[in-house]
């Protein structure tokens, strides 16, 4: 039994005792029968030698003074004064019985009180959750931008494994360590994608955290994460880029959709302006050509989506620039 558990029984174990001390007490009334008795024959043969409010004598006080009064010794037989010592040995015994008793439960209640009190308490995790850990999504979850794992922790503080795992293929993700009282922990695209069963266009895959303490596990409601689309801006050649719908680096078959890059250059004769490149772009139509004389200023480069997807599971990338 653990000392919580006792502590719950306590109340029980509590009316039991005090159950065992009214037995012990109504024991000890013979005793003060045989004292009154006693008292009665006293009181018809030497009056006058007892102390007032005799009735109230108790065995140990009528013992002593039976004992140093020759007169009142005389007016009981030898048989009435052993039952007087004999209740005065059972209220000795029964007094000692219960004062033990109830010392012992003090004690007990003590150690187990001072044990709970002082006992580490086993860490507790609750409200976990997964999160996008990048405000562009907004709140929707898309496997090209970090997740977060967020929870609450009671207990002691403790260091927690946590990973990530994928529900339809079983495969998880290294654990990672942190602090329970951290509260939080970040997973990037590189660390989890790479668990992902489904890589369709337009696909999702449900995932959920683990949280191992030392002794238990805890586990996140399911959640779904979106394949995302990464819109990929190459630039081939000096006079040629490209603009295409990838995933994990391989691009959509028969992906069609609408975006424009803007960039800003400048031509001879013309200061700096803005162009835009695309707009509907097909698949294998996706190849622009450079104004040769003009000089782009790449660092202004943005890519604008405009559908047919959710524009919260696209993502621009840039390469050759």
């Amino acid at each position: 039994m653990s000392a919580l558990q006792f502590l719950a029984s306590l109340p029980a174990v509590l009316g039991l005792a005090g159950f065992v001390i009214f037995y012990f007490l109504r024991r000890n009334q013979r005793g003060d029968q045989i004292t009154q008795e006693i008292v009665a024959k006293l009181r018809r043969g030497a009056p006058d030698r007892l102390p007032a409010h005799s009735e109230n004598l108790t065995p140990a006080t009528l013992t002593r003074l039976v004992e140093n009064d020759a007169t009142l010794r005389f007016q009981i037989s030898d048989q009435d004064f052993q039952l007087l010592r004999d209740a005065l040995r059972q209220q000795f015994v029964t007094s000692l019985t219960v004062y033990g008793l109830c010392g012992f439960i003090f004690l007990v209640g003590v150690v187990l009180y001072t044990y709970v009190s002082i006992r580490p308490k086993p860490v507790s995790v609750s409200s976990i959750s997964v999160n996008s850990a990048d405000q562009v999504t907004g709140g929707a979850l898309v496997d090209l931008y970090p997740l977060r794992v967020v929870w609450n922790s009671d207990g002691d503080p403790e260091d927690l494994s946590i990973l990530l795992e994928d529900l339809a293929g079983h495969r998880r993700t290294s654990a990672k360590t942190v602090r329970s009282t951290e509260g939080e922990m970040v997973f990037g695209p590189d660390e989890y994608t790479i668990i992902l069963t489904d890589r369709s266009h337009g696909g999702f895959n449900r995932l959920r955290a683990i949280l191992q303490s030392a002794k238990q596990t805890f586990l996140s409601p399911e959640v779904r994460v979106s394949v995302g689309t990464t819109i990929l801006v190459a630039l081939m050649e000096p006079t040629r880029l490209k603009i295409i719908g990838v995933i994990d680096n391989s691009a959509i078959p028969y992906y069609n959709f609408e975006a424009k890059l803007l960039v800003w250059a400048s031509s001879p004769g013309h200061g700096a302006e803005p162009i835009t490149y695309g707009g509907q772009i097909k698949y294998g139509e996706n190849d622009f050509h450079l104004d040769a004389s003009a000089k782009y200023d790449w660092t202004t480069r943005k890519l604008v989506y405009f559908g047919p997807d959710d524009p919260h599971t696209v993502k621009p990338d840039f390469i050759g620039f």
